[in-house]
């Protein structure tokens, strides 16, 4: 039934029994006051009676579609608010009708609006904090179901936030470890967690801190999860690691190495010429491996960590490189091979500093030779590239395997270790190469096939460019 209607008939039963009620007062004090004309009396008040029920009909039915149309214009208002819009107010109309009850109205919407825009902005805050963390953030509720989860989460454990909220945790990270600290956590009030290693979706290290919200001792409200991902840490703990075993390795091989000859040669075999001239030869020999590679040693640190302040000026590509040809002309030709240069244009200047440029292309070249056989190629190329200079050296050498390729250019790295210390390398060529590189503002990639040879390339930008305008690239 309609509002107005219900309303109409609720004021027509009222007024019906305040009808009767005059009725009956009238029919008794008439019948006290004036028995003898009974009759009449009772016939005019009936005939009041009715024109006041009438005109009561008609009051109550425009007083009803009224309030009906004050209700509804009520009703609309808080519809506005409950769908989130708080721009709507009682018209001035019904504001005269229902006088307080609009105003009351009114202040409602206005507090339930800067309250509603107080929790959102606290929501934005709260999430842009979360997803600016680098560790991520996970929170269940009691039954651990997930309330909440961050960018971080998301990219460590491969999941789609709106997937995984109201979820079950376990159903989302199929972990067993981590489904035990979150248990533990929402059992007791220290925190719990350890390292975690996944496999899936990546290879990764994960430290996981998990704390209980208790409400009470007896009460848990669920738990929070923070995880910081160890992958990379522990990656460059293994590569230090790694690195201070190999140096203790290389620096002991030539110290043992020329201790056995002075203890050979103090035992008595100094006494005998040839003896002791191969002896001091081998130490002599190992003695200038260590001073080589404790000059490399030292060459690396300086570079790694910026001591070396260098001039970029520009530099005349061809000029360089014929001087480092020049250099290792005489151990090619002792092999028969060909060294060779080929590039356009002519006169390419590069920015950069001509120690660098030197030291770059002879270890280049070194390597490409002592890796390639005998009668066999090694050449030179330059070209112009999206506004820099790229130089290739290319040898018909050996070649490397694809899978010693990412790890090339680590401090110590060889790919045949008895070959390269028998051609006396110290392993850390390639990665002088590429620091300078990077010191450069360039880049260095690396291409081989095994048995036809392997191609290294360096981009570093060309001189024409102003040097306040060089964008640094991203290092490899």
């Amino acid at each position: 039934m309609p509002l107005h209607r219900s309303l109409f008939w609720r004021l027509i039963r009222i007024q019906a029994v305040v009808s009767l009620l005059l009725i009956a007062a009238t029919v008794v004090a008439g019948w006290l006051v004036f028995r003898p004309g009974i009759g009449v009396l009772l016939a005019s008040t009936s005939v009041a009676v009715i024109v006041v029920i009438v005109a009561g009909i008609v009051v109550a039915y425009a007083a009803s579609r009224n309030i009906e149309a004050d209700l509804g214009t009520i009703g609309h208002l808080v519809r506005l608010v409950a769908g989130g819009d708080y721009s709507g107010r009682i018209p001035p109309d019904v504001r005269d009708r229902i006088g307080v009850l609009a105003g009351d109205l009114d202040q409602m919407v206005d507090h339930l609006h800067e309250r509603f825009t107080d929790l959102q902005a606290h929501r934005d805050r709260l999430r842009a904090v979360l997803d600016s963390m680098v560790e991520g953030v996970i929170a269940v509720d009691e039954q651990q179901r997930v309330l909440l989860v961050n960018d971080s989460v998301c990219r460590l454990f491969g999941i789609d936030e709106s997937v995984a909220l109201g979820r079950p945790v376990w159903e989302q990270i199929r972990n067993p470890q981590l489904q035990e600290w979150v248990d533990q956590a929402m059992a007791q009030p220290e925190p719990v967690g350890g390292e975690l290693r996944l496999l899936i979706p990546l290879s990764r290290v994960l430290m996981i801190r998990a704390v209980g919200l208790n409400r009470s001792r007896q009460a848990s409200a669920g738990a929070v999860v923070v995880v910081s991902d160890m992958s990379e840490l522990r990656r460059l703990e293994a590569i230090r690691q790694e690195f201070v075993a190999n140096a203790s390795h290389e620096l002991k091989t030539p110290l043992a190495s020329i201790k056995a000859c002075v203890e050979t040669l103090l035992d008595g075999a100094a006494d005998d010429p040839e003896v002791r001239t191969r002896f001091l030869t081998s130490a002599n020999d190992q003695a200038d491996r260590l001073d080589n590679l404790i000059r490399d040693l030292m060459a690396l640190t300086r570079i790694e960590s910026g001591e070396i302040q260098r001039e970029l000026h520009p530099i005349p590509l061809d000029a360089i490189v014929a001087t480092c040809l020049e250099r290792h002309r005489q151990a090619a030709e002792r092999k028969q091979m060909r060294l060779s240069a080929e590039g356009s244009p002519s006169g390419m200047m590069l920015l950069a500093d001509e120690e660098s440029l030197e030291e770059i292309f002879d270890n280049l070249l070194d390597n490409a030779i002592k890796y390639t056989n005998d009668c066999g190629n090694v050449t030179v190329r330059w070209r112009v590239e999206e506004g820099d200079g790229v130089i290739e050296v290319e040898d018909t050498g050996i070649g490397i395997p694809q899978s010693h390729l990412p790890r090339i250019f680590e401090r110590f790295y060889r790919v045949d270790r008895a070959r390269s210390r028998e051609l006396g390398g110290t392993g850390l060529g390639l990665s002088i190469v590429k620091h300078l590189v990077q010191s450069l503002t360039g880049r260095i990639t690396v291409a081989s096939r095994l048995g036809k040879g392997t191609k290294f390339t360096v981009q570093l930008p060309l001189a024409d460019r102003d040097l306040n305008r060089i964008v640094k690239r991203e290092r490899p």
